[in-house]
């Protein structure tokens, strides 16, 4: 167990609170029309203050971003860990992602966002390194659920596994976009709800990963 001194502490506690503070705002206002500005009034902090923690919105973006990821790739691990059934641990690993952006929709909209610095550059800081890190290690977890499933046979071995978990995230994205921006037709037109939607999208995918192959 890590112990923090007193004056560590107190950092963690001024970081916490300008973070929550902005993902709130976030949430609410998005990326791109929160300010600083917003932030200081919405944490009660000066703009001084501010950036005694953060050098700008970007590293306080990147690092909402990088905590989501975490949370995010536990709650992916403990879906797999959880479920010694391949369909049932994909359901539990859908089940977990559609959860998270709705109890987190700061977490979507920061990942969305044109704020976070380009993860393409050849100049990253710590921070940056850190996320890619990270989602790299989230993308090789989900390649090996994958590969598991190609080993048992229930998934389809022409599949290359890396760009598959891309695609299952840029299809998976778009869907939660999707359900959140029309919840109100959802509802009115299809009788069915943003979670009820994105599991049965969920479904989808899991129809082209596995073509052919019986769900048990």
């Amino acid at each position: 167990m890590i112990v923090l001194s007193k004056k560590q502490a107190l950092t963690e506690f001024h970081r916490g609170s300008i973070l929550a503070a902005a993902e709130r705002l976030f949430a609410e206002k998005g990326t791109e029309r929160t300010t600083m500005d917003d932030i200081a009034r919405e944490s009660e902090y000066s703009k001084a203050t501010l950036y005694v923690y953060f050098q700008s919105k970007e590293e306080i973006v990147n690092a909402i971003l990088l905590s989501s990821m975490v949370l995010l790739q536990k709650k992916i691990q403990e879906a797999i860990r959880g479920n010694a059934n391949w369909f049932h641990a994909y359901d539990a690993i859908c089940d977990a992602i559609i959860r998270f952006y709705g109890e987190n929709p700061a977490a979507y909209e920061v990942a969305g966002s044109d704020g976070v610095v380009d993860l393409n550059s050849t100049k990253l800081d710590q921070g940056l390194k850190d996320i890619l890190q990270v989602g790299d290690a989230t993308n090789q977890l989900l390649a090996d659920f994958l590969r598991r499933g190609a080993a048992e046979g229930v998934v389809r071995i022409e599949l290359p596994p890396d760009e598959t978990v891309l695609l299952f995230w840029a299809t998976l994205s778009g869907m939660v976009q999707m359900a959140d921006s029309k919840s109100h037709y959802l509802e009115r037109s299809l009788k069915i709800d943003r979670d009820a939607f994105l599991r049965h999208g969920a479904r989808m995918l899991l129809d082209a990963i596995t073509k052919g192959r019986t769900v048990e």
